[in-house]
C-alpha cells in the first residue's frame, strides 16, 4: 500500500530547488536564488547537467556512504573499525540498525540519502527546462541533445541506486507534483530508473554529439557510447534489484540480456586528480591499517583456507591456489591491527592490491563499471535462460582464463556448477568496482548472514520530519527474509 507524505524540509530543498514547505513551515528563502530564473537560463541548465554525473561519482564513492558498511556486511571486506558504520553492521550476530539521530554515524547515511535526492532534482529539473522547448545553444553550437540526454542518464542511475539501497523511494521525475509525492516500492523505483535510461538511449540512437571528457573526467564519450553506459546500468539494476532468491528468479533475463548485448566495450573509469575527483571509498578501503579482504574471499581461491579467521587469533597456514589472482590481486600481511575485543572474525592476512590508484597521491583512474562486469551479466542471463553453451564459452573467454589462468569449463558443465564460476569470478573480478556489488550479489542469493538487513530505512532525521514513526531493519531476532535477512554463507563445518 502506497501512503502519501507531504515531503520534509531537507528532501525538499533538494527536490524543488530553493524554495520549500512542510506542514509546519512555509518559507521562501531568499538569500539563495530562484529556481525559475535559475534554470530559465540554457547556460544554467548546461552546466547543472555538466555536473550531475560528478555529484552522483562523489556521493556513491564517499566514506560519507553506506557503501563501506555494506562491502564489510557482505563479508567480501572485513573492518573492526566503526567507521562509516563499517563495525556495527558487520557485528555477528547481526545486531538491528541503529536508525536514529543520536547514532554516532547517522551522518553517513543521512547524507548520502540527501545527496542523492539533490542529484536526481537536479537532473529533473533539466529535463523539465529542456521538454519545454529550451534550446541549449553553447558558443553557437547546439547542445541540446546532449544535454537532454546526459540528464536522463544521471537521473537513471540515481533512481537506480536509491532504489537498490532502501526500501521505498520517492520517484522525481518531470511529471511529478513535488509537494506531494506517494513512497513507492524499491520495484516501482527501478522501473522509473529504467524508463529514464530507455529514454537515454532513445534519444543518443536518434542523435549524433560528443559528451565533453569534463563530464565524466578525462574520458570522451560518444552518443552511441553513453547510450552503452546507460544499457549497462540498466542492465546492472536489473539483476541486483532483488532482495531474495526467490525475487532474483523472477528476474527478465530477457531483458537483461537485451541490455547487457548492448552494453559498454570499455570500462566507466573516471580519472582521479586528487584536486575535485577523489575516491574516498577506494582509499579507504585499501589504506593500510583499514579494511582488508575478508576470509571469504581467499576461501574461495583455496577451500583449504578458513573461511573465517581463527577464533585463537593466530594467522593461519597461507593459501596456495590456481587462480593467479592470489598472486596478482592480493598482498599478505602477518600483522593485524584490528580489536581482538571486537572479535577476531574481523581479522584478516590479506589487503587488495589490484588497482594502481595509489592512496599517497590519489591519482589514477577508478573502475566504476568493468567490460568484465558486463560480460558476467550476459553469461548469467544465458545460463538462467538456458543457452549454457554460450554462457560458458563468455566465461571461458573472460577474466577465468586471461587474468586466472584457470582451466576453460568443460562444455558439459552443468547448470549449478556453471553458475557457482560465474559467482566465483564476480567475486574475486569485480572487487573495488561498482557500489554495493558484493552486498546486492549476496542478498539475491540468500547468502548475507542471518540478521543482515536487506536494504536501509529512509534515515530517521526525515522521518522526524515528516511526522512518521521511526523504523529499522536487521538483528537476528529480526531476520524475516523480507526486510532483514534469514538466509546465510557459512559452511556447515566447525571454525
Amino acid at each position: 500500500m502506497k501512503t502519501k507524505y507531504i515531503i520534509s524540509l531537507t528532501t525538499f530543498l533538494f527536490m524543488v530547488g530553493f524554495t520549500s514547505c512542510t506542514k509546519e513551515l512555509d518559507v521562501e528563502y531568499k538569500n539563495k536564488p530562484n529556481k525559475d530564473i535559475v534554470f530559465s537560463d540554457p547556460g544554467n541548465v548546461y552546466s547543472i547537467a555538466k555536473s550531475s554525473f560528478y555529484n552522483w561519482f562523489m556521493a556513491t564513492n564517499s566514506s560519507i556512504s553506506p557503501r563501506m558498511a555494506m562491502w564489510v556486511a557482505a563479508d567480501q571486506g572485513t573492518c573492526s573499525w566503526a567507521n562509516s558504520g563499517m563495525y556495527h553492521l558487520s557485528m555477528e550476530p547481526r545486531i538491528p540498525f541503529n536508525n536514529t539521530t543520536s547514532y554516532t554515524y547517522a551522518n553517513i547515511f543521512e547524507t548520502y540519502y540527501s545527496d542523492m535526492y539533490a542529484t536526481l532534482n537536479q537532473t529533473t529539473n533539466v529535463i523539465k527546462a529542456i521538454n519545454k522547448g529550451m534550446v541549449i545553444d553553447i558558443n553557437g553550437a547546439d547542445k541540446t541533445e546532449l544535454t537532454q540526454a546526459f540528464a536522463y542518464f544521471v537521473h537513471g542511475i540515481t533512481m537506480g541506486y536509491l532504489s537498490m539501497v532502501y526500501d521505498k523511494v520517492y520517484i522525481v521525475n518531470e511529471n511529478t507534483d513535488s509537494t506531494n509525492i506517494p513512497t513507492s516500492s524499491y520495484q516501482a523505483g527501478t522501473e522509473a530508473a529504467l524508463k529514464s535510461l530507455d529514454k537515454c538511449i532513445e534519444i543518443c540512437n536518434a542523435n549524433n554529439f560528443t559528451v565533453p571528457d569534463d563530464w565524466i573526467n578525462n574520458t570522451k564519450y560518444t552518443s552511441s557510447e553513453l547510450a552503452q553506459l546507460a544499457s549497462s546500468f540498466a542492465a546492472r539494476f536489473m539483476v541486483y534489484m532483488p532482495r531474495t532468491k526467490a525475487e532474483n528468479e523472477q528476474t527478465d533475463w530477457n531483458r537483461v540480456l537485451d541490455y547487457a548485448n548492448n552494453g559498454i566495450e570499455r570500462p566507466l573509469a573516471p580519472y582521479m586528480d586528487n584536486s575535485t575527483w577523489i575516491s574516498w571509498f577506494r582509499i579507504y578501503t585499501v589504506r593500510p591499517g583499514w579494511a582488508r579482504i575478508d576470509c571469504r574471499i581467499i576461501n574461495l581461491m583455496d577451500p583449504r583456507y578458513p573461511w573465517r579467521f581463527p577464533d585463537n587469533g593466530h594467522n593461519p597456514p597461507k593459501p596456495q591456489s590456481d587462480d593467479n589472482r592470489l598472486k596478482t590481486d592480493f598482498k599478505y600481511n602477518s600483522v593485524n591491527n584490528m580489536k581482538p575485543e571486537r572479535g577476531y572474525y574481523h581479522f584478516s592476512n590479506y589487503e587488495y592490491t589490484r588497482y594502481p590508484y595509489a592512496i599517497s597521491t590519489r591519482i589514477g583512474e577508478v573502475v566504476d563499471f568493468s567490460v568484465a562486469e558486463i560480460e558476467l551479466i550476459k553469461a548469467e542471463a544465458n545460463a538462467r535462460l538456458g543457452n549454457l553453451s554460450e554462457a560458458i564459452n563468455i566465461v571461458n573467454d573472460g577474466s577465468r582464463t586471461q587474468r586466472g589462468q584457470l582451466s576453460p569449463l568443460s562444455s558439459n558443465t552443468n547448470i549449478n556448477n556453471l553458475l557457482k564460476a560465474i559467482f566465483y569470478e564476480r567475486d574475486i573480478e569485480l572487487i573495488q568496482t561498482g557500489f554495493g556489488i558484493a552486498f546486492f550479489d549476496m542478498r539475491r542469493r540468500d547468502m548475507l548472514q542471518p540478521g543482515t538487513l536487506l536494504h536501509f530505512p529512509i534515515p530517521a532525521k526525515e522521518l522526524m520530519v515528516m511526522n512518521m514513526p521511526l523504523y529499522t531493519f536487521g538483528g537476528v531476532d529480526n531476520a524475516d527474509g523480507i526486510n532483514t535477512s534469514n538466509g546465510g554463507w557459512f559452511p556447515n563445518k566447525s571454525k
